[in-house]
């Protein structure tokens, strides 16, 4: 995928619709909580609205894409998206049994939204991330139009160790190299439905939508992260998240 995806001034080809697809498929087993994580409060308004309402406030992206698993879909509709006045059309999806599969249950919904007339440009996102930055969305989203695959990502701090079997070390990496994803990853639609089909073929299964166009050969740009663009897994996420609620209101 090429900036060929994007308008430039004085053609005559259209803006690609820009949809955001937010994955909430976690069973909160880490959480240690009987609510799954995406559906717990914080300060009053649940993980998921709140990410939610990022990208429903942000001006750059025209639908959302909320896929979860198919016994969570009636309390999604009748109880949690009710309570609240989005103004983005959302469109509500059935997940799948792993991640990669809840991913491309939704890819597959835009591409029927869009048929064969419209591109688009996809925004890959953890509902469990409600402090994703619109400034954040906006540097992906600018990236990709160069590059066509542009995730967030964080240059690792800490020492890290690899070990076979968790008890010994077997080498210290070197750190320089590696990074620590975040979303929203951000594809050219064909782009990564194209890679979902090349992972599908080779039987790959890929941690985040990233490595499955790494595995199909496709570049991917990073742009830094945001530190506290979390990721919501631990009762000690909460605490942080409770702490970062508080300096946002001050």
């Amino acid at each position: 995928m090429s900036a060929s995806l994007w308008a430039h001034p004085g053609n005559n080809q259209a803006m690609p619709r820009r949809i955001a697809v937010v994955v909430a498929g976690g069973k909160g087993l880490r959480m240690q909580s009987e609510v799954k994580k995406q559906f717990m409060v914080l300060d009053g308004i649940p993980v998921l609205m709140r990410t939610l309402m990022v990208f429903d406030s942000h001006p750059h992206v025209d639908d959302m894409v909320l896929v979860v698993p198919a016994s969570d879909l009636k309390f999604c509709r009748d109880e949690l998206l009710a309570a609240f006045d989005l103004s983005t059309p959302l469109h509500l999806v059935a997940g799948g049994v792993t991640r990669q599969d809840s991913v491309r249950n939704g890819l597959t919904h835009v591409a029927g939204i869009l048929g064969d007339k419209t591109s688009a440009v996809v925004l890959v996102h953890d509902g469990v991330r409600p402090f994703v930055s619109a400034a954040l969305i906006d540097t992906c989203l600018d990236a990709a139009k160069d590059t066509g695959a542009c995730i967030p990502a964080l240059q690792v701090s800490d020492t890290v160790k690899e070990s076979c079997d968790g008890n010994t070390i077997d080498r210290t990496l070197d750190r320089s190299k590696l990074f620590r994803a975040q979303t929203p990853q951000v594809f050219g639609l064909n782009t990564i439905l194209g890679a979902f089909d090349h992972a599908a073929a080779t039987g790959f299964s890929g941690t985040d939508e990233a490595s499955i166009l790494e595995h199909a050969g496709i570049p991917v740009r990073m742009v830094p992260g945001e530190r506290f663009n979390i990721k919501l897994t631990t009762p000690e996420d909460l605490d942080l998240a409770g702490y970062l609620l508080k300096r946002k209101a001050t």
